[in-house]
């Protein structure tokens, strides 16, 4: 890992797990091979920029992390960027699709071609959900003898529901369960995730549901929450799946095939050191995969089964990294006993939500003066009329930042964008959204509603 000196981003420009695609050639920086600021000029400002390149290094690098494990079977999580283009991507090197409701199943379906498997969580699976008056456990019933899908029931309600229904139809279904060890120790998991997943003293009623039944348990899930920067919280989920899978094949008689480990492997938002403190993860995916796997196979091991498929559910990590934001400098103001503001025509309202609703940090880069040192402390600013469209300020864990000297006309470059934010976008102050382009300057078309 890269030590940090007064150079500011010239330190980790490039550098693996920080600034991969970005580079620094004589006094421009670059995203893959195109000049930020010659994009800025033939574009316009307020645009974001995604490369693929960066989509395909990441899959290749995730997949190569777990090759000592043969049965290995790795999903994006198609909430966190659906742009077409990103998830064929990561398709055609093998990547199934992880959906959460009834329209990401139907988008995955029409949109995408040659996808290998599905897999469908998310709550409220028994509810009817789209003009076609149909759940999507009924969907899924519908699809399962042409699709490779996979259905990770979420709460008692929903494995009564499908029950009910296969014995209707007298149908099988392959499900899987969604499991939720936040339910006796939420203080080791994301706020909110105690609502995703059977509680772990339910799975006895659940298992009992499942006996004999038309539902066909091949799957143990756990989703444990998004950003999990602590390994340990990851490997002790390996090994709960496991120990569970392992207790509940002992009392339904058959094999749990798949142990789906969910997602929430971390990104490295904050690239200086004095910043990082315990936001950016303790590991890297390397490390993720090998301990991961070590865990299932010592469990299984100890109880003389065989090591089952592992399944990931990755978003975050596979494209926050893959796009920028490329903002001007519209204005700076300075009022009495604050930090300087730096004023913008992008709004983080719009462009990069989760800075104002999370306080999530993203690095900021002015891109016009990127061989000047790091001088002046500023907080960023947005155009819209609302008091809280910052990037950057002390208020929340965003800022204010430390630049060069900042003046009217800089381009700003904000960094790891391509997770949630445009799923986020919005037209506050009937904003327009910000256009999306390719490295090569090509403007990339985004799914309509209706395939939506």
């Amino acid at each position: 890992m890269y030590k940090m000196s007064s150079l500011g981003p010239r330190e980790y420009i490039g550098e693996r797990d920080f600034a991969e695609p970005l580079k620094l050639r004589g006094s421009q920086l670059y995203f893959e091979d195109s000049s930020i600021e010659r994009l800025a000029e033939t574009l316009g400002t307020r645009i974001y920029i995604l490369s693929l390149k960066q989509v395909e290094r990441n899959a290749k690098r995730l997949t190569e992390a777990f090759k000592n494990y043969s049965r290995f079977k790795p999903c994006y999580a198609l909430a966190a960027n659906s742009l077409p283009q990103v998830v064929q991507t990561l398709v055609n090197l093998g990547f199934g699709v992880e959906v959460v409701n009834i329209h990401e199943l139907n988008y995955t379906l029409s949109a995408l071609q040659n996808v290998p498997h599905i897999i469908c969580n998310g709550v409220s699976k028994h509810t009817i959900q789209n003009q076609q008056n149909k759940t999507l456990i009924q969907t899924v019933i519908d699809l399962q003898k042409e699709t490779d899908i996979t259905l990770n029931l979420n709460s008692i309600e929903e494995i009564k529901y499908a029950k009910k229904l296969c014995e209707k139809r007298n149908t099988e279904l392959k499900v899987g369960l969604a499991l939720n060890p936040a339910s006796h120790s939420p203080a080791n998991f994301s706020p909110g995730s105690e609502r995703f997943g059977i509680p772990t003293d339910q799975l006895p009623a659940a298992v009992k549901l499942l006996k004999n039944s038309k539902l066909k348990l091949e799957a143990l899930q756990s989703h444990i929450g998004t950003q999990v920067t602590q390994l340990n919280k990851l490997v002790k989920n390996a090994n709960t799946l496991s120990n569970h899978a392992i207790q509940i094949e002992e009392k339904l008689g058959t094999p749990i095939q798949n142990i789906n480990l969910g997602g929430g492997i971390a990104v490295n938002y904050h690239k200086t050191p004095h910043n990082q403190g315990n936001l950016n993860p303790d590991y890297t995916i390397e490390q993720y995969a090998d301990r991961v796997t070590r865990e299932v196979t010592k469990v299984y091991g100890e109880n003389g089964a065989t090591p089952p498929t592992i399944t990931i559910e990755v978003g975050r990590w596979l494209t926050a990294n893959t796009m920028i934001l490329i903002l001007r400098v519209t204005e700076t103001r300075k009022p009495q006993g604050e930090h300087e503001w730096i004023i913008t025509d992008g709004s983080a309202l719009t462009d990069t939500n989760d800075a104002v609703w999370i306080g999530q940090y993203f690095e900021i880069i002015n891109a016009t003066k990127i061989n000047q040192k790091p001088t002046n402390l500023y907080n960023i600013g947005g155009i819209t009329c609302d008091a809280n469209d910052a990037f950057a300020w002390p208020k929340n864990n965003t800022g204010p930042r430390k630049l060069p000297k900042t003046e009217p006309g800089d381009i700003l470059t904000v960094l790891d964008v391509g997770a949630y934010q445009l799923a986020l976008r919005n037209n506050f102050n009937l904003l327009p959204k910000a256009p999306i382009y390719n490295t090569k300057g090509e403007q990339i078309k985004e799914p309509t509603n209706n395939q939506q």
